[in-house]
Parts: C-alpha cells; structure tokens; sequence
C-alpha cells in the first residue's frame, strides 16, 4: 500500500478541488437560504395582500349599494330614539311635552343617585346594561293629575320615539281622591357611537329586514322634541393613511 504523503501528492489536485467544490456548494446554500426566506415572507405577504383587497373589494361593493341619504335619515330616527349621549335636555323637554298634551302637572324629575353627567363613552356600564345590550338613566318622575290623565301620562311616555321605559310606579290617594299623586320610576336609553372603524377583514354588517322594520316602527312613534344631536361625520373614528398597516 502506497504510503498516505504519496497518495496526497498523487489527488492533491483532486482533493482540493472537492474541497473548493463543498465550499461553493456551502456558501451556495448559506446564500440562498435568507432569499428563499425572503421569498416565502414575500409571497406570504402578496397572498395576505391579495386576501385583504378582496375583502375590500366586497366593502366597497356593498357600500356601492348603500343610499347615503337613506341610511343618515335611518341613524337620525335611530339617535332621536335612543341618543349617542345621556342627552338630558331632550329627556326633560320629552317628559315636559308628554305631560303638556295629557295634561298632567310635573311636581319633580329626579335622576338616581350615583347618575354622572359625564359623556355617556365614559361611564361604566351595570351588568344590567350589558343584560340589555345599551345603557341606561335611572330617573323617576312624580305628577298630578286625575286618573284618566295620569294613565294617558304613563301609556304614551313609553311610547314616543326619546324611548322611555316604565319600571314601576305608586299611586298616593288623597282623601278627596282628586287630582291623584304618581311616582313613576322610568328607564331612559342611551348607546355611544363607535369611534373606531374596526379591523380590515371585519365583514362589513348591512341592515337585516328585522332591522329595518325596527327602524321603521322607531319613525312612527311621536317626536315630541327634536333631537339635537349631530349627526356624524360619514366616516367615524380616525383613518389611516395605509390601511394595510397593522
């Protein structure tokens, strides 16, 4: 067997040849391994592109289908009926002209304790609220009058379009029986706007036929007051320059 120097001298040429070939065939895969990443992250990234403009593509569909006009006369039936803030003054002037045209006296309109007059968006909402999908002002009201006006009072407060809602009520009986002293403890409702536009890939929520008939329904109870409430601007909450960004 020939000794190992001789064999070296006699592939040396041929060893370093394997050798610089397994160093390209390294470097090779050293260097194409970041481009392959970077062509899976960008491949990826066209895929969540192309996703996220056909979910667009659908939005802007839909909205092409909307009538402006309709759907701001909608959210102004809906915000007169239930306000995007406590809205006090159109509570007291609704409990006022209710009371103005069944003829009854309001002697005191008192709002629950703990009730704050801060920004509806601010204040906590009670179990009972998220029971009840909005927010509510606990406030009672006390009136005089005869029993035909006092029930008049209590059938059409619940049923105008600033929605009250009736809770209980008691009934004090002077001797002469005339004019009758009611307590009337009342719910009035009240649901922020949305100020944020919500994810990308949010499918974009159209009116139901249910909602409609609610909407519907909501125009025809009696508007004893008219809302001051602005409506919002078309679009709600802030938009971004690129909405692909996260």
């Amino acid at each position: 067997m020939p000794p190992i120097d001789k064999l070296f001298r006699t592939y040396q040429n041929a060893i370093f040849s394997v050798i610089l070939l397994l160093f390209c065939v390294v470097a090779t895969l050293f260097a194409l391994i970041p481009a392959v990443q970077k062509v899976q992250e960008a491949l990826l990234e066209v895929e969540d592109l192309t996703s996220q403009t056909n979910v667009l593509q659908k939005k802007i569909e839909t909205l092409a289908n909307l009538d402006e006009t309709t759907l701001r006369n909608q959210l102004t039936n809906v915000l007169s009926a239930v306000p995007a803030d406590r809205s006090f003054p159109t509570l007291f002037e609704t409990i006022e002209g209710v009371a103005a045209q069944t003829g009854v006296a309001i002697v005191n309109v008192s709002i629950e304790s703990g009730t704050t007059l801060a920004t509806g968006s601010a204040a906590k909402v009670s179990a009972a609220d998220k029971k009840l999908g909005t927010r509510t002002i606990p406030f009672s009201v006390t009136v005089n009058g005869s029993l035909p006006t006092v029930e008049q009072f209590i059938t059409l407060v619940s049923n105008v379009r600033r929605l009250l809602r009736v809770r209980e009520f008691s009934i004090a009986f002077p001797k002469e029986l005339r004019p009758l002293t009611v307590v009337i403890e009342m719910d009035a409702f009240y649901e922020p706007l949305p100020t944020e536009l919500g994810s990308l890939r949010n499918v974009l929520p159209t009116l139901t036929a249910d909602d409609e008939a609610v909407i519907a329904k909501l125009s025809e109870f009696p508007l004893i007051v008219q809302s001051s409430a602005a409506l919002p601007p078309p679009l709600i909450g802030k938009v971004k320059e690129n909405p692909f960004s996260p």
